[in-house]
């Protein structure tokens, strides 16, 4: 990532360069711990033998690492080669997703409902959400 972020604003298309925020290092290192973090402590702190928020919320995250796979092989295709993050997201976040979301659903973790709105949700947050959290990071990292 540290090679990768100083190229990013010039592959940004000119109309999104005032909405996509230049990341440095740092701001993404903040951004990463507390994306890391806030699962964890939900993870540690929740009772997750019974559904309830915890349970939801995990799922949630775990549908938004599955976005998270389409946007590093888009990033890939984008630069033209690897992309940072790529062998982690295709090796571990894509078979882990798929085997949690198709478990909680064949064990009724969670209501059908609640799993169809994740994908819609996940890609929101992947979306609008990423960049509002690495725009937050930035303040942080000062």
């Amino acid at each position: 990532m540290r090679a990768v972020l100083p190229r990013v604003p010039a592959l940004v298309p000119p109309a999104l360069r005032d909405v996509v925020p230049v990341v440095t290092y740092p701001q993404f290192l903040v951004a990463l711990v507390v994306v890391t973090a806030v699962p964890l402590a939900v993870a540690l702190g929740g009772d997750l033998r019974r559904p309830g928020p915890a349970t939801v919320f995990l799922l949630f995250v775990q549908a938004v690492l599955g976005v998270n796979v389409l946007s590093h092989a888009a990033s890939a295709a984008f630069l033209g080669g690897y992309s940072p993050g790529l062998a982690t997201a295709l090796a571990v976040n894509l078979p882990f997703s798929v085997y949690l979301l198709r478990r909680a659903r064949r064990e009724r973790w969670v209501g059908r409902r609640t799993l169809l709105v994740l994908l819609p949700a996940a890609l929101v947050f992947h979306g609008p959400g990423l960049l509002a959290l690495l725009a937050a990071a930035g303040r942080l990292a000062r």
